[in-house]
């Protein structure tokens, strides 16, 4: 039990929540992409991960800048 509230405590409780919204808002945009583009899988799980990445690094960005601890 003292190993779960350990690993509970490391948790970002805010980047946590905004990653599991953007998470879901990532697979309605990989949706979207896949729909506006006709590739192969590879080259179309590329585009998303070119797409979709940085919004994930711009958002730990931003929460470091406006939310400091």
């Amino acid at each position: 039990m003292n190993l779960i509230s350990r690993i509970l405590d490391k948790i970002d409780v805010t980047l946590f929540i905004i990653y599991a919204f953007m998470g879901i808002g990532s697979v309605y945009l990989g949706a979207f992409i896949r729909n506006q583009i006709d590739m192969p899988f590879w080259p179309e799980i590329f585009i998303c991960i070119l797409v979709i990445s940085p919004i994930y690094f711009l958002v730990r960005l931003a929460k470091k800048k406006y939310m400091p601890k």
